[in-house]
């Protein structure tokens, strides 16, 4: 569509326009840090950029010692390391989610950093139709080493829900697309299903687009747990340009990403993925129904009681009943199942067996949603991008079509 296509249908049709909300994927939400309690002589302790900031580059072990979480099993609660506050910024922009390396010391938009970019070509593509940032295009980013569950009681969906009535009012009563990437389906779908009514949906959801949906994980998490893996953020090729990271990255990665409630949320779901065997070592075979055992082997049966405590979150996939497009890649190499040698678990696989997906979120769970057209009666749509990656998926133009089509309803 061009800007004139765009202007054109502006004039004639004013319900042609729906606002967008964009919710991001895991790692994908710029998050900022300071001493709490503060304790500097002025009282005064100001927010530093942690995810990803240029910490990152100097000390990374300094950065996920910060983003460790501290896991209180009696209550199944998760709190920050002892004297640290950490949030997301940018929560009602799009700054912080346009671009994945946070500015030290600036948490505005004013000096945002364009290193890392993340949803700043799809927010240039909308601005260009005249949407505006901040008003008719905004975001909703999170802290997301939180499961949907955790979110919900910090608060998080409130403050969605508020910022979606606001952007209704202020869009002249015109329904908001809910764009929603990777993790940010399954938050999402979380949100619709749990936090607020059908009749709140029928009067403020225009459409719920997922790119790259994480329905069901992605099998990588699978490793990630057991010898570590740096995920999207930390392996995109910008990043690695500019930071020196250690040979040893992906463990201590580990250690930090093993705290973490969302990548329990991301393990692949037994309902989806059956008997298929996911790990393999010289003593046994491990599918979704062995976690308990898996994590055991693994020296962290703790991470059990954490995957227990977060399974029953979307349990069975309920559809969102609202207008939902599922698009998703495919055709791109995706792990699928890991064989370790002697040295699991602090060693790499010795083989990754690959199937069809993004190369993150493999098709298997990318598709769970596919069964949401016979579950509701709101429309469904659904389109595979072959080739097109997982980051890809909030950047390539045929998407970014695709998403024109529900947005500007033609």
């Amino acid at each position: 569509l061009t800007t004139c296509v765009f202007a054109a249908l502006l004039s004639t049709s004013a319900d042609a326009i729906s606002p967008i909300l964009i919710v991001p994927g895991v790692e994908g939400s710029q998050l900022y840090k300071k001493d709490s309690p503060c304790h500097n002589l002025f009282g005064i302790c100001p927010w530093k950029g942690v995810w990803l900031g240029a910490e990152a580059c100097i000390s990374i072990s300094s950065v996920l010692k910060d983003l460790t979480l501290v896991y209180d099993s009696a209550k199944g609660s998760f709190h920050n390391q002892s004297g640290l506050a950490i949030k997301a910024f940018g929560f009602g922009d799009t700054c912080k989610v346009e671009y994945l390396v946070a500015n030290p010391i600036e948490t505005s938009c004013l000096l945002q950093l364009p290193v890392g970019e993340y949803f700043h070509t799809l927010v240039k593509h909308f601005t260009a139709l005249g949407y505006k940032r901040g008003q008719t295009i905004r975001s909703a980013p999170y802290d997301w080493r939180l499961s949907p569950v955790n979110l919900q009681a910090s608060g998080y969906y409130s403050n969605v829900k508020a910022l979606i009535e606001q952007m209704y009012k202020d869009g002249g009563n015109k329904k908001v697309t809910l764009v929603a990437h990777s993790m940010g389906g399954p938050v999402t779908l979380y949100f619709l299903n749990n936090v607020v009514t059908q009749a709140w949906k029928d009067t403020y959801v225009n459409a719920f687009v997922t790119l790259a949906g994480a329905w069901s994980g992605g099998n990588v998490v699978v490793k990630a747990e057991i010898s570590g893996d740096l995920l999207d953020a930390l392996s995109s090729a910008t990043v690695r340009e500019i930071c020196d990271f250690p040979d040893d990255i992906a463990l201590r990665f580990r250690s930090a990403g093993r705290t973490y409630p969302s990548m329990a949320v991301l393990l692949p779901k037994p309902s989806v993925w059956g008997n298929k065997v996911l790990v393999t070592t010289p003593k046994r075979t491990y599918t979704a129904y062995d976690y308990q055992a898996l994590f055991n082997d693994m020296g962290y049966p703790q991470g059990f009681d954490i995957y227990s405590g977060i399974a029953p979150i979307n349990a069975g996939f309920p559809p969102p009943n609202v207008p939902t497009y599922c698009f998703y890649g495919t055709a791109v190499a995706t792990p699928e199942s890991f064989v370790y040698g002697s040295g699991f678990p602090d060693s790499a696989p010795s083989q990754v067996i690959n199937g069809d997906g993004d190369g993150t979120v493999n098709r298997r769970s990318a598709e769970v949603c596919l069964k949401w057209k016979t579950q509701q009666q709101q429309p469904f749509g659904s389109s595979a991008f072959p080739g097109v990656d997982h980051l890809k998926m909030v950047k390539d133009s045929n998407v970014l079509r695709a998403v024109d089509r529900v947005v500007l309803r033609v």
